[in-house]
């Protein structure tokens, strides 16, 4: 009976030992402020409606927010010193190439102009692009660390995958997708490949569902954004600024920050998870 008895607590201890273990696992990764979740603003190509329209929006709420320019963008020339301002505000000046390459054989990519294609770069020369392109952010910001987002989210330069060489020159890098990924778990997130929705002529409906499926997931994600009111996959004044003051309401929900330090707050979670 006493042997019974003991076999019996030995299985108790066994089980309260795997809940306590399966409660850490669960309890997994929390963020800032008591937030449940995390969202990054993101704006690509440096286009001129970006320092014109967003950086007064964004300042309006006090949000913080990354904006990867493509270093050969006419407003980078003719607004330098706009962009300059932009960083003094806090906002993250992130590294997308200096020419926009994407691989010109995949659907869609007609636009591309033949020294664009990133079919005919060599690892080399894609890399050696993104160095001077941290260098002439460099001179716009003096930082010295950054991060990346994939050019229209291609991986291949010359039919080699350049993703795993990034991380020399970005702390972290942003893909994209004009469709809705999955939204992961923020302990199974690629530091170097952070998935992001990119809306296209969408209402300020959908960009508030996304921002509450994030939150549901207790989850971290980006948008991607292009032109706000103007030039390319354009997203209204109006709804962009209704997005911004469902995030204003709910920030006790949702962390908003710059691409680089909610990636390097997810790196340092993922280390203790």
């Amino acid at each position: 009976m006493k042997r019974t008895n003991f076999t019996q607590l030995i299985l108790l201890f066994s089980i309260l030992f795997q809940t306590s273990a399966c409660g850490q696992t669960k309890s997994e990764l929390t963020w800032p402020n008591g937030a449940k979740a995390a969202i990054c603003l993101t704006y690509d190509d440096g286009l001129s409606n970006h320092v014109n329209t967003v950086g007064p929006m964004l300042k309006k709420y006090n949000f913080k927010a990354t904006f990867y320019p493509t270093l050969a963008s006419s407003s980078i020339y003719d607004e330098m010193d706009k962009w300059k301002l932009l960083a003094q505000d806090g906002h993250e000046l992130g590294n997308h190439t200096l020419y926009h390459p994407c691989q010109k054989s995949k659907p869609g990519m007609g636009w591309l102009k033949d020294y664009q294609d990133l079919d005919q770069y060599s690892i080399e020369q894609l890399l050696e692009e993104i160095q001077l392109a941290n260098s002439f952010l460099s001179a716009l910001d003096g930082k010295k660390n950054r991060t990346f987002a994939y050019p229209c989210a291609h991986y291949y330069a010359g039919g080699v995958n350049y993703k795993d060489s990034i991380n020399e020159y970005a702390s972290a890098a942003r893909g994209s997708s004009e469709d809705q990924e999955l939204v992961k778990s923020p302990t199974e997130i690629d530091i170097y490949n952070v998935p992001s929705w990119a809306p296209n002529n969408h209402k300020a409906d959908d960009l508030i569902a996304y921002i509450e499926k994030v939150i549901e997931n207790n989850s971290f994600s980006t948008f991607t954004f292009h032109g706000i009111g103007a030039e390319d996959m354009i997203v209204s004044k109006e709804d962009h600024e209704e997005m911004l003051k469902y995030l204003d309401a709910h920030r006790d929900e949702i962390w908003v920050t710059t691409f680089k330090e909610a990636t390097d707050y997810l790196r340092s979670q993922q280390i203790k998870n």
